[in-house]
């Protein structure tokens, strides 16, 4: 029994390896990417924002696909497909062809998410911190993989930047490799005993749990996108804004494990949210107040947003009582939660175009965490009455 959990675990593992990597392997070939097909920088963006959007909008389909299909089948499919379109990469020769790659990769992602968070429901729900928590650090793990290696990865395949990311390819056929006896245990399920269960749209808590999700999503994005070159701004040379964002990734991977499986024994979801967002504001007002090294306030952001997303994650698999009630909210967070984070760095960026301050973004992430705080204040924690 404990060598059959550990097997599932690890497959899961495997699986959430593939749902960041083909957007993080693109970042740091985007130059070559842009020299090779004579691209604008509007339509170079594209390649990592097609595939944000989709998160958005494709998990509203999840809960219905999966009905029909199956959780475990399902989730099987969506890393076939993210692994063809990241193996389709090696015959990109044009712009067209690189962005439906990203379209497709990005439907994939999109409806794994919310199964992958109804699976450990179904099969951990004692355990839901921890196994999201291992959740979180394969996505992360994976992203800082494919970032960090396509460089050596490009110039070991003949500086061909469409090998290196097809060769990500790979992780989406171990993946399914270890996914396929989940599927074994699933194949006699009969599909017209599965009840749809409807998003809850007209649940208060449910629109809660988007918010928070949002905010912290569209923290972290903002993070990700601007602290290099704001860091640069302040006097940091590229070597030292490249070393501050790896530094972020591995305090935030460290802690997006700990502090949800602390969460599943000292269980307090609201004390634990409103101490992770403290984190990420003292982070900033260090930042934007100089009042301490950046080094640290960077290891402060990195803690507080290494607790966020997974315990955000957590939120819909705590409050319901079914695996398919969890996919459901899931996709309606993840859904609405992700335009809400794709939308938030449109906004930094034209606050730094408009407003001549350095540090204008951090200003406005630390408006976004007090919204975090306040929304928090007046939460219960308890199970939720399942109305839609």
């Amino acid at each position: 029994m404990k060598k059959q959990i550990l097997f599932i675990i690890v497959a899961l593992f495997l699986v959430s390896l593939n749902l960041r990597m083909s957007i993080a392997s693109v970042s740091p070939v985007l130059e070559s990417i842009k020299h090779d097909l004579a691209l604008t920088n509007g339509m170079v963006s594209l390649l990592t924002s097609i595939p944000v959007i989709c998160m958005g909008f494709f998990a509203f389909f999840a809960t219905s696909i999966s009905t029909r299909f199956g959780l475990e089948k399902t989730i099987a499919y969506c890393l076939l497909l993210i692994g063809l379109a990241t193996a389709f990469r090696a015959f990109t020769n044009s712009v067209l062809a690189l962005l439906l790659t990203a379209f497709l990769i990005g439907i994939g992602i999109a409806i794994a998410g919310p199964l992958i968070s109804g699976y450990i429901k179904k099969k951990f729900p004692n355990r839901i911190g921890m196994m999201i928590g291992v959740y979180s650090v394969g996505m992360g793990i994976g992203a800082s993989l494919s970032a960090g290696l396509m460089i050596p990865l490009q110039k070991q395949l003949n500086d061909s930047w469409q090998l290196a990311l097809a060769s990500w390819s790979i992780f989406a056929v171990i993946g399914l490799l270890c996914w396929y006896p989940m599927l074994k245990k699933s194949e006699f399920v009969k599909h017209s005993t599965t009840k749809k269960i409807p998003f809850p749209f007209k649940n208060k808590k449910a629109w809660l749990f988007t918010l928070i999700f949002g905010l912290q999503a569209g923290i972290f994005y903002c993070i990700s996108t601007w602290l290099a070159p704001i860091a640069q701004s302040m006097g940091f040379s590229g070597e030292q804004s490249g070393t501050i964002i790896t530094l972020f990734t591995i305090i935030q991977m460290i802690f997006s494990f700990s502090i949800p499986s602390l969460a599943d024994v000292y269980k307090n979801e609201k004390a634990w949210l409103m101490g992770s967002t403290l984190f990420v504001l003292l982070g900033l007002f260090c930042i934007v107040f100089d009042l301490a090294n950046p080094w640290l306030a960077t290891i402060l952001i990195g803690i507080g947003l290494g607790g966020l997303f997974p315990l955000a994650l957590a939120l819909p698999l705590n409050a319901v009582s079914s695996s398919s009630e969890a996919s459901s909210w899931t996709s309606m967070m993840q859904g609405v939660g992700y335009m809400i984070g794709g939308i938030i760095p449109i906004i930094a960026g034209l606050l730094r175009d408009y407003i001549a301050y350095d540090k204008q973004v951090f200003v406005l992430m630390m408006v976004l965490c007090l919204v975090l705080l306040i929304s928090l204040l007046g939460w219960k924690n308890k199970k939720v009455t399942p109305y839609y």
